[in-house]
């Protein structure tokens, strides 16, 4: 898309999934609260468009493969002047790495993180460790004000308490229920990052049919991630662009729980086998879409190893064909007696509405009885990480993201004990011991061939049910530009880019 021309007053922006839960940058892990963070607040190292890394707050410099060197580049501040020290980065670093955090196994190869000066902090790694690197560009490398933290650590995200970052955006006002405005920090310390919009305004629409009348009509100026079937009509919408960009998200049925009927691993292959992926990608998603079969999208291979998960790949796309007879038969030979299998969807999204349909059909056809339920948007992110809100619930039909082309963050987040993601209680030693193996083998290629080598283990487990690889897809009022294409944006100070068209 091209670079903004000039300035603009005022930007509205929906955020499709929501409102966030918190805006603390250390759980801002889902679709809606990251989206928000990354305007507000710089990481240590930034992603760029094309998933490629360069300095942030500071220039890293790796001494060895356990040693890395941060420095802060010169003038970095936070948004109320004040110089951001190492102590700052020690404070953040330490607090993103506590037990607690849903982002700690970032942190899970750091042995010590000391300040070595002013300006300079050393991270000590206990051994190799090619995650943690990248996750110092994402919101587990957010540096915050220790003072302010100190100061009232429990109001850290809220609506009522803030935040105080380093980004080009300040976080204006949190209107519970409302929306979130951002205006443009005047006093950003980064001159190449300077944002063109004075203020940015996230609305909170999750309703598909609003969602695109708004959009249809210029009230929103645009939104990430829309509903796949708002497509036929923005693609003909005179009021401004729609764009598919390069993704890592997929769409999938995830386990809820480790016990009830799809403890059965014959009933969880049953639903393997009974989804037209095709047909979903085609008539649901309307062509924004292809079938996928394993957990790992497309979009998270790495570009240079792709052959090697590829290859690996189409092992389970040759066992996860479409077969209703199979996938009756499985039912039949399961120790299901008939329970209702309850697959929970966000409320007022038609896309999930629509395909959840479609597979509660599917469902019946071999013997399944299939209910689906609603939830409302800030039950539904709870549902993501806190157990209690998915008592009772069987399946989460929904789309997912990972920050970057990186097999290995999506894998540790779900297959790792006592990961917040890690639905089912998965333990498995020998996929713990190759996922660690290649996370501290800096060779690519020989840590994809670990990575596909555990994939075989993790995936006959089924503790989901990948259905589709999906475009990043967004629509853009026709007085603006600049906007990021890739899933990256979520990354990214991605408000930051956008400006008048002309």
């Amino acid at each position: 898309m091209p670079d903004a021309a000039g300035d603009v007053d005022r930007i509205t922006w929906n955020l499709s999934q929501g409102e966030p839960d918190t805006l603390d940058p250390h759980a801002s892990v889902t679709f809606s609260s990251g989206q928000v963070v990354n305007n507000v607040c710089d990481a240590l190292l930034a992603y760029q468009p094309d998933f490629s890394i360069k300095p942030g707050i500071a220039t890293a410099e790796e001494i060895s493969d356990t040693e890395i060197v941060y420095t802060i580049r010169e003038g970095a501040t936070f948004s109320d002047g004040s110089p951001i020290t190492a102590t700052d980065v020690v404070f953040s670093l330490e607090r993103a790495a506590s037990p607690d955090s849903v982002i700690a196994y970032a942190f899970a190869n750091v042995g010590s993180i000391d300040a070595v000066s002013d300006r300079q902090v050393r991270v000590v790694l206990i051994k190799p460790d090619v995650l943690f690197s990248r996750a110092m560009a994402t919101v587990a490398g957010v540096i915050l004000k220790k003072d302010w933290v100190e100061a009232a650590p429990n109001s850290v995200g809220t609506p009522s308490g803030g935040l105080v970052c380093s980004g080009p955006f300040v976080l204006e006002e949190w209107r519970s229920g409302n929306s979130i405005e951002l205006r443009r920090n005047e006093n950003y310390w980064d001159a190449d990052k300077r944002p063109h919009a004075q203020t940015v305004e996230f609305q909170f629409i999750t309703d598909a049919s609003a969602m695109t009348q708004a959009l249809s009509a210029g009230d929103i100026d645009g939104s990430y991630d829309l509903p796949a079937t708002s497509i036929p009509i923005l693609r003909n919408s005179d009021a401004g662009q729609l764009v598919f960009g390069p993704s890592t998200s997929g769409f999938s049925m995830s386990l809820a729980r480790p016990d009830g009927p799809l403890s059965d691993p014959d009933l969880r292959n049953a639903l393997q086998l009974m989804i037209d992926r095709e047909s979903l990608a085609e008539v649901v998603f309307n062509g924004a879409a292809s079938p996928g079969f394993t957990h790992l999208t497309q979009g998270t291979w790495p570009a240079a190893e792709r052959d090697i998960y590829e290859t690996a790949s189409k092992q389970f796309e040759d066992e996860r064909t479409f077969d209703m007879d199979a996938a009756k038969a499985l039912v039949e030979k399961s120790s299901y007696s008939g329970a209702t299998v309850v697959l929970a969807i966000p409320a007022g999204n038609d896309t999930s509405s629509r395909a959840a349909q479609l597979i509660q059909q599917q469902a019946k056809q071999i013997g399944i009885d299939m209910s689906i339920e609603s939830l409302q948007p800030l039950i539904w992110l709870q549902s993501g990480y806190d157990p209690a809100a998915r008592e009772g619930l069987d399946l989460l039909l929904s789309d997912s993201f990972n920050s970057s082309p990186s097999p290995l963050e999506p894998l540790f987040f779900l297959f790792m004990p006592g990961e917040s993601y890690n639905y089912t209680q998965f333990d498995d030693p020998r996929v713990t011991a190759l996922l660690e193996q290649a996370r501290e083998t800096t060779d690519p290629r020989a840590s994809a061939e670990l990575v596909v080598q555990a994939q075989k283990i993790y995936e006959s487990a089924s503790t989901a049910i990948p259905l589709l690889n999906t475009y990043s897809t967004m629509f853009i009022n026709s007085r603006l530009t600049g906007a990021v294409t890739s899933v990256a944006f979520w990354s990214m100070p991605q408000m930051a880019y956008v400006g008048a068209a002309g």
